[in-house]
């Protein structure tokens, strides 16, 4: 089968070809397996990094989704907004222009911070939360439940520039 024409894969199609060779190499679905054994997300990256087209997101999001890393965040524009907008109470990242690796390490450790469990989860939450299609389908109490959160961080973070300028 041409995965490039015939299953519509365009440029990744060598992406998944060269992948597969890696990890038959590297042991298969063992290796898989064996990932799910580790116990820091951050190696767990590195190691799916090394495939090719995986970048950190990408190695975040299956560490996650996939291999039981409840420590896992994966960081695009909208969980460094997430980020930046509620739990960033130093302001450290108002002034960044660009998603660095510092600044995602900085993200994910945000959110490690303030979720102490499974903050791979929740993020995920909130990041659907913040999904204008997925809002109207969410029970009302849930939605109000978040409506409060935010705002009940947003009063915390006020708090704490509010006792910084004094």
């Amino acid at each position: 089968t041409d995965l490039r024409t015939e299953c519509g894969m365009g440029y990744r199609a060598r992406y998944i070809t060269e992948t597969m060779d890696i990890l038959q190499s590297l042991g298969g679905e063992d290796y898989l397996h064996s990932l799910r054994k580790e116990t820091d997300a951050s190696e767990v990256q590195e190691k799916l990094i090394q495939f090719c087209g995986v970048g950190r997101k990408v190695a975040d999001c299956v560490a996650l989704f996939s291999l039981r890393q409840g420590d896992a965040i994966p960081v695009d524009v909208h969980v460094w907004n997430i980020a930046r907008r509620d739990y960033d109470t130093e302001q450290s990242l108002k002034e960044v222009k660009s998603l660095t690796p510092t600044i995602y390490d900085q993200v994910g450790d945000l959110f490690r911070s303030r979720f102490k469990q499974k903050p791979g989860w929740a993020h995920s939450l909130l990041f659907i939360a913040e999904l204008p299609s997925f809002r109207p389908v969410l029970p009302k109490d849930v939605v109000e439940e978040m409506d409060k959160f935010v705002e009940t961080e947003k009063e915390r973070k006020k708090g704490k520039q509010s006792s910084k300028a004094k």
